[in-house]
């Protein structure tokens, strides 16, 4: 029978960590990724770029055809004129917002509302009811009206909503509650901006109105209604 004397060195197991052929293999890996990562960001920096210039060239087209129309128009067939020069208006400002979100990468929300969906429900309150609610600014800003018998539930809630990831970074209207008429153990709440009414001396567009804000005035025009009855 033979004998193998497993102390001499030749054999002994190798128990080096890593050897250095392992080393170089792991580094040419390391560049090679660090190479293609590079690649890729450029290409999508190059094609961002492109984008940009072409947003940018459209929009001063669009401005030089409304300055062009402002100082060719004559003085016949002007409501013509003015219609094609609020339409043009129109398109440069939606251009104009367009090429802010290209420049400022901002495209809001692209994932959807369904994870603010579902903490709304979690975070509910057998205390309060909502009667609407309006989510912005791809969800970063939320607005919600319903009823409660304690108005301090409504701070709460919204304490509840902020310990959800969805809505840590959120803003929210401003707060408002008054008791019903028939029931004054019952108040009614809102949070939301305040609906200024565009003065007459005054061509300012009135901004489209959230649900929240639609609800806001129904109920003062049912409230004003109630008052004149009596």
């Amino acid at each position: 029978m033979q004998q193998i004397n497993l102390y001499l060195p030749e054999f002994q197991p190798n128990r080096e960590p890593l050897r250095s052929i392992h080393m170089l293999w792991g580094f040419a890996v390391f560049i090679g990724l660090l190479l293609l990562t590079t690649y890729l960001s450029a290409q999508s920096n190059r094609e961002f770029a492109d984008q940009l210039e072409k947003s940018r060239a459209h929009l001063e087209q669009l401005k030089s055809q409304v300055a062009q129309l402002d100082q060719q128009r004559p003085q016949s067939n002007l409501a013509d004129l003015d219609a094609q020069s609020l339409r043009l208006t129109q398109e440069l400002s939606r251009r104009e917002q367009i090429f802010e979100v290209i420049a400022n990468k901002n495209i809001g929300n692209n994932t959807g509302f369904s994870a603010h969906l579902q903490a709304l429900g979690r975070q509910s309150l057998e205390t309060l009811s909502l009667d609407a609610f309006s989510l912005l600014a791809g969800g970063n800003y939320l607005e919600f009206a319903g009823k409660t018998r304690s108005v301090d539930q409504v701070p709460l809630y919204i304490q509840r909503l902020r310990s959800e990831a969805v809505f840590a970074q959120s803003a929210f209207g401003v707060l408002h509650a008054e008791p019903q008429t028939e029931n004054k153990s019952i108040f009614e709440f809102s949070l939301a901006k305040e609906v200024k009414e565009p003065s007459a001396d005054t061509q300012e567009k009135e901004a489209p109105q959230t649900a929240v804000q639609m609800l806001m005035k129904m109920n003062e025009h049912l409230q004003s209604q109630a008052q004149g009855d009596n």
